[in-house]
């Protein structure tokens, strides 16, 4: 179901399905994983995003769909937990849509999937990046928030700096070590991975994430 909800009628009325997977979330360093429902195979994913300033970011992750999220809109979700669990308990409408939150990245709304009310969170920046929670999985997520609040901070108040002057400490070791200058990104690249991985991490103090890196 690829695009907007609202999108997809137009496409079913043309009796028209074209499944268009969204690009795959990007690789997070010191990946903690949790799951919502194993047999169903969805889950969450929290760590630091390289392609977002090394922030803590979350994946929620389903067979065909995932999003992404940060810390602080995760924390806007667990303020409505018991406003959005009043819903999802309620007999399902088939045609009853209730909208929960409206940002500039993602919307979180409500819709009746095979008989039942789920929670559907779409992204309005990445197409076809949307998941259904059922009241099964928002009641596993509901007893995972102090888990889950837990890594986030540490992730971000401790292993971000970490990663950050590991980064710096790479950098530097590249610079004493390369005689040659590089001119483009290519070059850089097999300079990087040209150095033996042995030196670099002799010269990283403290845990180390440079396999990560």
């Amino acid at each position: 179901m690829a695009g907007s909800i609202e999108n997809m009628h137009a496409v079913y009325k043309k009796n028209v399905f074209t499944h268009v997977p969204p690009s795959p979330p990007a690789e997070l360093i010191d990946c903690s994983n949790f799951f919502l429902d194993f047999s169903s195979r969805k889950f969450l994913n929290i760590g630091l995003d390289p392609t977002d300033e090394f922030n803590t970011v979350i994946h929620i992750i389903t067979p065909p769909r995932f999003i992404n999220i940060s810390a602080n809109f995760l924390k806007r979700i667990y303020r409505l937990m018991g406003y959005i669990l009043l819903f999802i308990l309620e007999k399902p409408q088939k045609y009853k849509r209730s909208l929960f939150l409206d940002t500039d990245s993602v919307t979180i709304s409500s819709m009746v999937y095979q008989g039942e009310n789920m929670l559907v969170m779409e992204s309005k920046i990445q197409d076809g990046c949307r998941i259904l929670l059922n009241l099964s999985d928002l009641l596993k997520l509901q007893d995972l928030e102090w888990s889950i609040f837990e890594i986030i901070k540490r992730k971000t108040e401790i292993v971000k700096s970490l990663i950050i002057q590991q980064i710096n400490q790479i950098a530097s070791y590249l610079k004493r070590n390369t005689e040659v200058v590089t001119k483009t990104l290519e070059d850089m690249t097999n300079r990087v991975k040209s150095i033996n991985n042995i030196f670099i991490t002799s010269h990283v103090i403290g845990f180390n994430f440079t396999s990560q890196l």
